[in-house]
């Protein structure tokens, strides 16, 4: 008896505000754009393998994975300016939306304890992203550009000053560190852009393919992974097994989300795929005791503890109030709760429901 060659799982590619340019039945060419984005800054969606659309709703696409043709290279010779970065956006890089930028920083320091996603990229992938931040420096044209690394990593981008910062969490976070390069807190004209990003953008420049690639930290160690690729796949591969009650969790461990099923493809933001074995403390919907830990420990100086309890019961216009967009999502809040409330979820469900009511108030008041 012959064994039989198995087809590899779908891959599933996750829409977060995108529009589906495919139906169910069609057959895709790897690169092929599948989905526009309707996020200001956001990237388009391309297909990371060609096949045949298997199933398609507003929060993912499902292709089978086949052997097949990919699309010929785009050319982008003598782009700069808004043009190159619309080009690069097209092409599936998440450059944000940004009239002007005097001070360019690249976040080189990985951003959690345990992500190796970033230090990897400068050792391994130092070209392209030479090419990614020279794309991202004529496009932008800012007055300084910036690299920030944390201790110990020599390597360096052309025609960037280097600033090291600390990689005690959370000052790897953006924020803290435009804070740490400027001086400022909160400095107007200032962008700070994750190093993947860059790395996405020199992809698009040394091939003329569309972003189909992401540095992923798997087990303390990072490598490049097709996107789509089912997460379950990735932490089986090397003989690992997912059980009943493990959670699977995308990005670090502090801000991470739990992917919805194993079948969740990797996408453009998952800088890290971990399993987390059952038992495990579990987050619930109890009652703030009032102890005033999250307080004590929010680098933004916020009060955790009272914009959960608006957030909780919807009172979103509340939360505003309290600054809720001031939090730049570290987790600590959470982390150190000793009711084991979902203070991050919470945050999070916020700062989306008040995007939310904007966006839908926006549409109301245009003629």
């Amino acid at each position: 008896m012959t064994m039989q060659e198995t087809s590899p799982a779908p891959a599933e590619v996750t829409l977060d505000r995108h529009c589906p340019l495919v139906s169910c039945g069609q057959e895709v060419v790897r690169g092929e754009r599948i989905a526009t984005a309707s996020r200001p800054g956001a990237g388009d969606i391309h297909a990371p393998f060609p096949g045949k659309v298997l199933h398609v709703d507003p929060y993912r696409i499902r292709i089978a994975r086949q052997e097949g043709k990919t699309v010929a290279p785009a050319v982008l010779d003598g782009l700069s300016g808004p043009e190159l970065l619309t080009r690069l956006r097209e092409l599936g890089a998440d450059i944000p939306a940004c009239a002007q930028v005097d001070t360019l920083i690249i976040n080189g320091v990985d951003e959690e304890p345990g992500l190796r996603s970033r230090r990897t990229l400068l050792a391994e992938q130092l070209d392209t992203l030479c090419a990614g931040a020279e794309a991202l420096v004529r496009g932008f044209v800012p007055v300084d550009a910036v690299l920030a690394v944390a201790g110990g990593v020599r390597e360096s981008l052309p025609d960037m000053t280097v600033k090291v910062v600390s990689d005690q969490y959370p000052q790897g976070l953006d924020p803290l560190v435009a804070k740490t390069v400027t001086g400022i807190e909160a400095p107007d004209h200032t962008l700070v852009v994750g190093l993947e990003t860059v790395f996405h953008a020199g992809l698009v420049m040394k091939t003329g393919l569309p972003v189909m690639q992401t540095m992923v930290t798997v087990d303390n160690t990072a490598r490049l992974i097709d996107l789509g690729v089912p997460v379950g796949e990735i932490l089986t591969t090397d003989g690992g097994t997912i059980r009943d009650g493990d959670r699977i969790v995308l990005g670090g461990v502090l801000r991470g989300r739990a992917a919805a099923s194993p079948t969740q493809g990797v996408d453009r933001a998952t800088t890290c795929v971990s399993l987390v074995r059952n038992p495990a403390p579990v987050a619930m919907d109890a009652p703030c005791v009032g102890c005033g830990e999250c307080v004590r420990r929010c680098p933004a100086r916020l009060d955790p503890a009272m914009i959960t309890s608006y957030a909780e019961f919807g009172q979103y216009a509340k939360a505003e109030a309290e600054a809720v967009d001031a939090c730049f999502e570290c987790g600590l809040c959470g982390y150190f709760c000793i009711a084991r409330r979902p203070m991050l979820q919470y945050i999070r469900l916020a700062k989306s429901e008040l995007a939310k009511a904007k966006a839908q108030s926006g549409e109301e008041t245009q003629p």
